[in-house]
């Protein structure tokens, strides 16, 4: 059986014979609460199905999204998703293919004379994006000037209508859920795509040297799930 496990801040690591410990976060509409309470979305969707036929029982943790990739770092959870890849965390983990379809996008009021993908943009504009995420991390690795780093993406879409920030950087998915759920006008922005970011579950180390088989045997199983 499948089970939805929220924790604040205790996590189990799988033991043999045991659940696999995977840890999300709550960001529709890949994974969130429903009216029923439970949790589902499209990457929890395809996770479930993929362990369903691998039968193996799984145990999804909620977290704040920079606690579940640090338990996962940690060896506390077996791994965390979805997410971006990222060439740090293959020190510690390995990636999936492909579970669920994003991508970045820049998000300007309507009007804008703006060029996200312009130099002078970079240097002078106000920016924000989602607290935890590899477009957070982006921008100031690169030195863009970020002014906003809220832990939703509803709360980052609020603060940016109230003028917080010139523009704001976030996966489409997840922006287009918050506007629905918020009530917002799609056509209030001016959006331009700035790449492609697919997301993926990560496995740790220590949970694969396990099942060093396990990472092929999850791929394999992606297709028929999605």
């Amino acid at each position: 059986m499948v089970c939805i496990v929220v924790c604040a801040w205790v996590a189990v690591p799988a033991c043999a014979g045991g659940p696999v410990h995977l840890a999300t976060h709550d960001q529709a509409p890949y994974g969130t609460y429903q009216q029923d309470k439970t949790f589902d979305g499209i990457a929890v969707r395809v996770v479930r199905c993929v362990f369903k036929r691998l039968q193996r029982p799984l145990e999804i943790d909620v977290y704040p999204w920079e606690r579940a990739q640090l338990l996962a770092q940690k060896g506390e959870v077996d791994g965390f998703f979805p997410a971006t890849l990222k060439p740090e965390r293959l020190a510690w983990a390995q990636a999936s293919v492909v579970i669920a379809d994003q991508k970045w996008i820049w998000y300007l009021p309507a009007g804008s004379k703006l060029d996200p993908l312009s130099p002078e943009f970079k240097a002078t504009a106000k920016v924000g994006a989602h607290f935890g995420s590899n477009r957070l991390k982006m921008l100031e690795a690169e030195k863009f000037n970020v002014v906003l780093r809220p832990q939703t993406d509803a709360l980052l879409l609020q603060a940016f209508l109230a003028g917080r920030a010139d523009a704001i950087l976030g996966g489409d998915q997840a922006i287009g859920e918050a506007m629905k759920n918020l009530n917002i006008n799609p056509k209030a922005f001016k959006m331009v795509v700035a790449q492609d970011s697919p997301l993926h579950a990560y496995f740790g180390n220590k949970f694969l040297q396990t099942d060093p088989e396990f990472m092929d045997r999850f791929n394999a199983q992606v297709p028929a799930c999605r």
